[in-house]
């Protein structure tokens, strides 16, 4: 479970809040995508979620952990270790060197299972590895962390699109396997309305659509790039008309 109560953030130099009051309920195992325009405050509220932002004002109530995968490669991992160390060290509570001896055999299967052959890769240093191929496995991690709730930000919008379908498709068997709470941040509407059984829009930090039940079942891309674009046009004519004034 994900309750955010009326969350508000602000940053110095801007005119107006990156949040406003925000609002919403995600039930455990519930699957949501996040969409929205560049600056409408995705990132911001997932990084609240997770503890890198302290909101101005409301709550985020949590059952559980939190693991995050965002797009920049070089978060959440550490290239300098092993892939197997890696691994190893986002299942631990506390530090156990000898973790990684006593489960290669665990963790060697959930690299198999990518099926992207990494296993060769295994006690080589991150850093040898592909941008995308890194990105797979900072997910796997963040998949077989043990934690409840899973906060994606744009994980796959830095790959290639072979391998954006595959660790899309790997990420979605997971999560409904897993049970796992999830909030993805996505601007590839196609993934937005494949994945996931409900989709929030946000707008200069305001939640403007909340799809969820049969309603997102039946969702269309061209709806969507619909009301995307209104939302959009909006802006512009409320933009245009502060300056004239």
């Amino acid at each position: 479970m994900l309750n955010i109560s009326n969350v508000t953030k602000t940053f110095n130099g801007l005119f107006e809040p990156v949040l406003k009051k925000i609002n919403f309920l995600l039930q455990e195992g519930e699957f949501c995508t996040l969409i929205g325009a560049n600056g409408s405050g995705k990132s911001t509220l997932l990084k609240i979620i997770s503890g890198e932002y302290f909101a101005d004002s409301g709550e985020v109530r949590r059952n559980g952990d939190v693991s995050q995968v965002v797009q920049d490669v070089n978060r959440g991992t550490i290239p300098s270790m092993t892939m197997l160390e890696n691994i190893a060290l986002s299942r631990m509570k506390k530090p156990r060197f000898a973790f990684y001896k006593r489960h290669k055999n665990e963790i060697m299967d959930g690299i198999r299972s990518l099926n992207i052959g990494l296993e060769k890769f295994v006690d080589q240093p991150l850093s040898v590895l592909s941008g995308g191929q890194r990105q797979a496995i900072a997910t796997l991690m963040a998949l077989t962390s043990g934690c409840k709730i899973l906060l994606l930000d744009e994980h796959t919008s830095a790959l290639d699109p072979k391998m954006q379908l595959l660790l899309m498709e790997y990420t979605a068997k997971f999560v409904r396997e897993l049970g796992l709470t999830t909030l993805m941040i996505t601007h590839n509407m196609e993934d937005a309305v494949k994945y996931g059984d409900r989709l929030i829009m946000m707008h200069r930090g305001q939640i403007v659509a909340d799809i969820k039940g049969r309603e997102k079942s039946a969702l269309k891309i061209q709806f969507l790039l619909e009301m995307f674009h209104k939302f959009e046009d909006q802006s512009l004519v409320h933009d245009g008309e502060k300056n004239v004034h």
